[in-house]
């Protein structure tokens, strides 16, 4: 946040020397900009993950406005966005830890698939352990650069409303989870795993599963209301729907219905993955 927060600042600063001249204001404007963002993780797989859930983001930016006539407005910047989402799990996807709560990758688990359930649980013992996921709980932060074109309305009693229409592009800096997780448990009686308690799991970053990037539609409508010479305020509302799959489409982490896939001692097929991130984005600022 820190580093978003100083290359914001920095931006400004350089902006506000080029735009010095009284006369640029005809052509350029800047300032600032706070968007609380309510999100979600929207599946294209229902069956198999599913959104539950809304994560109220946060974000903040620089916003840069270049005049093309005396309606249109070309729009950019650079911005920090704090966003997330839940996500429920129903085809019995698991994965294996470590004693470290570090994930084992496919290439690793190749070897723990070759045994039987009791030769799994004694390799596991303190080493690894087998957990399904139930649900999970993100947050995501990336560093966005909108691209829009903005129509806006001449003067209407000190107002202009305007429509934008356009894309974010976003690189994403920071990704954590919360896992609500069952562990599986060996059960020499039955010669079976079985679910024991259900528990959560923090801090997971599954690196080797994550696009660290996102390109996104952004529309909306809003408002700006004249305050004093070319000083404004404004206010909009805009729909963020990401394009990008934020997850790798078969994940090298997850695997599919791994209780049953123990208890029959077969290799559990790579788990299916859907996380496209959208938004609701409020947007208030001010213009220079």
């Amino acid at each position: 946040m820190k580093k978003i927060f100083s290359l914001a600042v920095a931006s400004l600063l350089i902006t506000n020397v080029i735009l010095a001249d009284d006369d640029a204001d005809k052509k350029f404007r800047f300032g600032l900009k706070v968007t609380p963002t309510p999100t979600w993780l929207r599946s294209q797989d229902k069956k198999v993950v599913e959104s539950t859930g809304i994560k109220f983001g946060f974000g903040f930016g620089l916003q840069l406005e270049f005049r093309l006539n005396s309606t249109a407005h070309f729009v950019t910047g650079i911005g920090g966005d704090f966003l997330g989402g839940k996500q429920t799990f129903k085809n019995g996807q698991g994965y294996v830890l470590t004693k470290d709560n570090a994930y084992v990758n496919s290439t690793d688990q190749a070897i723990i698939w070759e045994r039987t359930p009791l030769d799994m649980n004694t390799d596991a013992g303190t080493e690894r352990k087998f957990y399904e996921i139930k649900s999970r709980d993100v947050k995501m932060t990336y560093v966005t650069l909108p691209v829009l074109l903005k129509l806006m309305t001449k003067d209407i009693g000190g107002f202009k409303y305007f429509g934008m229409f356009g894309g974010n592009i976003a690189i994403q800096t920071k990704y954590r989870a919360t896992d609500e997780i069952v562990e599986l448990q060996y059960n020499s009686t039955s010669n079976h795993f079985e679910t024991a308690g259900t528990s959560t799991i923090t801090d997971m970053r599954p690196k080797g599963d994550l696009i660290p990037f996102n390109v996104a539609l952004n529309v909306g409508l809003g408002f700006e209301y004249n305050l004093s010479g070319s000083t404004s305020i404004f206010v909009g509302v805009n729909y963020i729907r990401g394009f990008i799959n934020q997850y790798q489409s078969n994940s090298d982490i997850m695997v599919e219905k791994l209780k049953d896939n123990l208890n029959n001692s077969i290799r559990p097929a790579t788990a299916k993955q859907s996380g496209f991130s959208d938004g609701v984005q409020l947007n208030i600022g001010f213009l220079f």
